[in-house]
């Protein structure tokens, strides 16, 4: 029975476009997601014995377990689908796997090729939330350094630093250059949205360079927004420095 499930995870991910290095352990497939995420693929009944409606994907991380899990039930991809000649399903069924006497096999519709292509992609949409991105190219860096104080000399510096970045070939995404002009520091309201935008900013990034002697709390909430997506932060200075006061029992 394990060889029939094993056949049909292996239709769906046996060439590793969806699910990378995929492996197959009786009725489950395994494969990377990249980094230490793994993901586990496998079909699962929705309450009736033996009838196995839904495929049940599990994320996994190597050392902290499991992050998450969802089922992709057929009738939600897939639809019901007519069996022509059939007179005992004239408004036809939702495709479901039956177990019968210790086999397995597909109850009275069989999928085709544009089934399992629309099982896939379903499969595909869930994990490139949870995929590790892949970065042929440069990456988007994003400049944390301090505004407050000197605005107009820690402007000029974060612009540096900036073109140090764009120098070594990468995307500096520097908000001192975007929202000074735009978004008054002295006025509260305009200061806020603006750092709220670049908290947003370093969501989209897949690094974050920390500059200059001196942290301000912005700079501590876009670092502490950075490693809690788990984005690299980097460092001119040898250690992370000293987290602000009202953060220092948080940390």
């Amino acid at each position: 029975m394990s060889d029939f499930f094993e056949k049909e995870l292996r239709k769906l991910f046996e060439y590793g476009n969806v699910i990378a290095d995929p492996k197959f352990v009786g009725r489950a497939c395994i494969g990377s997601l990249g980094g230490d995420l793994r993901v586990k693929a496998q079909f699962v009944t929705m309450g009736v014995a033996d009838h196995y409606e839904a495929l049940r994907l599990t994320i996994l991380n190597r050392t902290d377990g499991e992050v998450d899990r969802t089922l992709i039930q057929f009738k939600d991809v897939l639809g019901r689908k007519k069996i022509p000649n059939n007179p005992n399903f004239p408004e036809g069924l939702i495709p479901h796997i039956w177990v019968y006497m210790g086999e397995a096999e597909w109850y009275a519709y069989h999928p085709n090729q544009e089934d399992y292509a629309a099982l896939r992609q379903a499969t595909e949409q869930y994990l490139d939330v949870f995929r590790e991105p892949e970065h042929g190219g440069p990456k988007m860096i994003y400049i944390c350094a301090p505004l407050r104080g000197d605005v107009e000399q820690n402007i000029e510096f974060a612009r540096q630093k900036a073109q140090e970045v764009f120098q070594q070939g990468d995307i500096p995404i520097c908000p001192h250059l975007m929202f000074p002009p735009i978004a008054d520091p002295e006025r509260p309201t305009e200061d806020l949205a603006a750092r709220e935008m670049g908290l947003r900013l370093v969501e989209s990034c897949q690094q974050l360079n920390v500059y200059g002697p001196t942290w301000t709390d912005g700079m501590w909430a876009e670092i502490h927004r950075a490693e809690k997506l788990g984005i690299p932060v980097m460092t001119d200075q040898k250690t992370l420095g000293r987290p602000p006061k009202h953060q220092k029992k948080t940390r």
